[in-house]
This record gives C-alpha cells, sequence and structure tokens, in this order.
C-alpha cells in the first residue's frame, strides 16, 4: 500500500483514473462523472447493499490538490481511507446504504468562489434528478493525528431554517457515532471550509470530519475563547497572538511540505473505525 500511494502523490498522475482503475481492481464498481469539465468518481454497490426504509450515507473525499504539492494529507489520505473501505463494504452481503463519491475541484473554491467546487455541482445535480442524498460525510486532512475532530463550522450561520435543523440533526448524529469511535478521542471545533461549502450552497447538510494530533487539537480549543472562528481559521489574516492557535497540520497543507512522511497510522485506523460504524448505522427515514 506504501508504493501505492506514493504513486497516487505523483506529480503527474491522473488521479481520478488512479482511483478508478483502483477501485476496479479490487472489484469495486465505479463510474466516472463529467460535470461541467471536472471529472468525479462515483461508488455506488449492488442494490442488495440499499435499502429504502434507511437513510442512504454519502462519504465524499476531494482528490484534487493545490499545484505544486504531493497533497499527502489534503486530500490523498482521505482518499485512499474512502478507497479501502469501499473495499471492504464490496465483500459484505449485509445492507449498509453507502455511497461513496470522490470529488473534483474543491480547491478551486478557493480562487474561483464555490460555485466553481466540485461538490457545488455534483450537488445541484443529485438534486436536479431527485437523488436519494441522505446525510453527507465529508472527509478532508484524515491522515494526521489521533483525535478526531467533528467540525462546528457553518452551524451557526447558516440562515436557511430548514437547512439549519438538517445540519443540528447530522452534526448530533455525527458525534454520537465519534463517540462510540473514539470516546475520549474526539472533539467538536471549527475547521476551515471544505467540500460541505458546496454542498450547503445548494441546500444540502454536509458535515466535515478531519483528525488533528492531540496536542493542536488542545490549543485549537484553547482558541475558541480568544478567537472568532474567522479568525482563527483565515490564516493570511492572522497576527502573531492569533497564530500561535493555527494546527501545525493545517499550517502543512498547500505546500510542497505536504509529503507522506506526515502522515500517522494512527489517524488510518481511526478514520477505519469510524467509517465502520458509520456502515453499520442504519436509521430509519422518518
Amino acid at each position: 500500500m506504501t508504493s501505492t500511494f506514493e504513486a497516487f502523490l505523483s506529480p503527474h498522475v491522473n488521479r481520478p483514473s488512479f482511483i478508478s482503475a483502483w477501485l476496479t481492481a479490487h472489484s469495486v464498481p465505479n463510474t466516472q462523472v463529467l460535470l461541467s469539465g471536472r471529472t468525479h468518481v462515483v461508488v455506488r454497490f449492488a442494490n442488495t447493499a440499499y435499502d429504502p426504509r434507511f437513510r442512504m450515507k454519502t462519504l465524499v473525499a476531494h482528490h484534487d490538490r493545490a499545484p505544486l504539492t504531493p497533497g499527502a494529507n489534503d486530500n490523498s489520505a482521505a482518499c485512499f481511507q474512502l478507497m479501502l473501505f469501499a473495499w471492504r463494504l464490496s465483500r459484505l452481503t449485509t445492507i449498509h446504504n453507502v455511497r461513496i463519491l470522490f470529488t473534483d475541484g474543491e480547491e478551486a473554491a478557493g480562487v474561483s468562489g464555490i460555485a466553481a467546487q466540485g461538490s457545488y455541482t455534483v450537488g445541484s445535480a443529485l438534486r436536479s434528478r431527485g437523488e436519494d442524498i441522505g446525510d453527507v460525510y465529508v472527509l478532508d486532512a484524515t491522515g494526521r493525528g489521533d483525535t478526531l475532530v467533528v467540525s462546528t463550522t457553518a452551524l451557526d450561520s447558516i440562515k436557511n431554517r430548514q437547512l439549519q435543523k438538517g445540519m443540528d440533526i447530522l452534526h448530533q448524529k455525527t458525534r454520537q457515532i465519534a463517540r462510540k469511535t473514539a470516546q475520549e478521542s474526539w472533539v467538536s471545533l471549527p475547521t476551515p471550509y471544505s467540500d460541505n461549502a458546496g454542498f450547503l450552497a445548494t441546500g444540502i447538510p454536509a458535515q466535515v470530519l478531519t483528525i488533528l494530533p492531540a496536542t493542536e487539537a488542545t490549543i485549537l480549543l484553547r482558541a475558541q475563547s480568544e478567537y472568532t472562528t474567522l479568525d482563527v481559521l483565515t490564516k493570511p489574516a492572522l497576527d502573531d497572538d492569533s497564530r500561535q492557535y493555527y494546527p501545525e497540520t493545517w499550517k502543512l497543507m498547500h505546500t510542497p511540505n505536504d509529503g507522506a512522511h506526515t502522515l500517522t497510522p494512527t489517524a488510518f485506523s481511526l478514520m477505519r473505525i469510524f467509517l465502520d460504524n458509520l456502515a453499520r448505522t442504519m436509521e430509519g427515514i422518518e
């Protein structure tokens, strides 16, 4: 797996084709979907894996990366975690109601706005087709650390009441799974936006999950009492006092230092447990 992961980090690799080829080689059904010039990879299992009496669970990780960076933690680790998860699910004979999306264009939102983000076009397409979207979980920067972070970003800023209610419910469900997964090794914290921004812009609740080392998560917890979320997470605007709270893990992102050597086995083990618990969690349709 190490050599395969290193190959995925190669600067010239076609990442959606790489993901699709790996999934196909492991007998995981998948389809490449082109939307607005961006290539997404969709995993949907046999019909026997789904029961319409229960909510759908959509797992998301963006496969694109910032230019001239390896993108090991942003966001190759999450892609591989979902690829391995898909392989485990493909060998099950039980119902799990899981669909997996590897999206393209998450990084575009920082340059061209939310409408340019891959998840925005994906969310729009799902809504226009009347698809059962269910609960959306976004994995980003999940390859380094030992503490699961259930993001609180956007919880207090959504103006649409229905969307706000959906986010509140989804966040509480995610906290329950996190508690079951990590007991004391999880926190709720504000985090940078990811593909959740695009989904939220189309009216779809989406919960971000990330991982941090315990020391960095603790420092960020302290920041909540001294700075607003925007102060802490808008890196260029940080002054010397607030910069001390910005996690070292996040400072590596979008830089040439975001390499495989920065990742930790604990993060992969933690996310595997969370995903397996999520697959076993079946919630009825109201």
